[in-house]
């Protein structure tokens, strides 16, 4: 029972009162909850997935657990609290567009949430990406991010989130997404920043270079599945679930009908263009990356997330083509000076980021 998983908040106790702080990753099919100590946030109680499928079970499911709490710790006292959303921010609300019915019935109304555990100025929302990149800020902080991920290249003295400029962090799922960990040298803070820069538009090579005729191909067929052939496709097109889909149509000349998940399946089982398909998305990937990279002052990019994870065995297998494709610009001495970091272990880095910030949002008003 789920007041069993919270017992262990009566140990919280300082003095007469019990402070908390709450984190929560809130995604298509639930939430994760996360509760912890406001004077130890080492001390944590995750009571697990809590499915909701609209707005109207998202507020009960929370209210139920603030009521959970109480009869657990009565008077026990939320000091802040972050919540991680996979849906578009408008002003005051958030749309989940993975819960079923109408746009009102996917629309979160953030007032509205129980204040008892989304305290007035002390609550922050922010979108999934975000928080991930203040997790692994946070893994940082603890020295912890070498558990988790990799770096491909680089200078040896470069860190995932750079002291010495910005860090880009990004990851591919069913979109691409990317977020600006901002380092301000001056007052040494960090501060994420969400960015739609997956939007930027794709460029072909040069038509002297060796790839051109390929590369050129590529793009205007999925310039022509999009936009008629009219405009340049953006970096999403190229590079992420639904990127794969075209750029393995384009190799094998036709509409396959096949998902992106059906293409790394048969990549996994030798399938040569499935794989090529698997590589080219990735080298788009790194040819946005190292975009954003320049004309943001980054010294480091992490491509993050839990498909990163999975896709290790290609990341692995492509990885000197990966280099040379971050490294094949005439930024080329700019480049050599980026460190280029992968997930390789799984770990909620949007839970921790939720934490990370709510423990911010408790000691700050914001």
């Amino acid at each position: 029972m789920i007041s069993d998983k919270l017992s262990p908040m009566k140990s919280w106790k300082v003095g007469d009162k019990i402070s908390f702080c709450l984190g929560a990753d809130v995604g298509g099919s639930g939430i994760r909850f996360c509760v912890t100590n406001f004077h130890d946030p080492r001390q944590k109680i995750e009571p697990g997935h809590m499915k909701t499928k609209n707005v109207h079970e998202f507020y009960k499911v929370i209210s139920d657990f603030s009521k959970a709490i109480q009869s657990v710790a009565p008077g026990a006292e939320c000091l802040g609290s972050s919540f991680a959303c996979a849906g578009l921010r408008k002003g005051n609300t958030v749309q989940v567009m993975n819960w079923s019915g109408s746009a009102e019935d996917q629309t979160i109304k953030i007032p509205e949430i129980d204040r008892t555990l989304f305290p007035p100025n002390h609550s922050v929302m922010m979108n999934d990406l975000e928080a991930g990149a203040y997790g692994i800020v946070s893994l940082s902080e603890m020295k912890e991010s070498d558990q988790y991920f990799t770096k491909l290249w680089g200078p040896k003295s470069g860190s995932i989130i750079s002291d010495k400029g910005h860090t880009i962090v990004l990851a591919m799922g069913s979109g691409l997404g990317a977020a600006l960990v901002h380092h301000d040298i001056w007052t040494n803070t960090t501060v994420v920043i969400p960015t739609e820069t997956g939007f930027l538009l794709s460029s072909p090579r040069g038509i002297d270079h060796p790839t051109y005729k390929e590369d050129v191909g590529n793009i205007n067929y999925v310039s022509d599945h999009y936009y008629q052939g009219k405009n340049a496709p953006c970096f999403e097109d190229l590079a992420s679930g639904r990127g794969l889909v075209i750029d393995y149509d384009y190799l094998i000349g036709r509409p396959s009908g096949w998902t992106a998940i059906q293409i790394v399946e048969q990549a996994k089982k030798g399938d040569a263009k499935a794989k090529l398909a698997m590589k080219k998305h990735y080298i788009y990937f790194l040819r946005a990356a190292k975009q954003i990279a320049y004309g943001m002052n980054c010294k480091s990019v992490v491509m993050a997330l839990s498909n990163q994870v999975a896709n290790k065995w290609l990341i692995d297998e492509i990885h000197k083509s990966l280099e040379h494709e971050f490294k094949d610009t005439t930024a080329w001495k700019a480049t050599q000076g980026i460190s280029v970091f992968s997930q390789t272990k799984d770990i909620n880095v949007n839970m921790i980021g939720t934490n990370y910030m709510a423990h911010f949002a408790a000691r700050n008003k914001v």
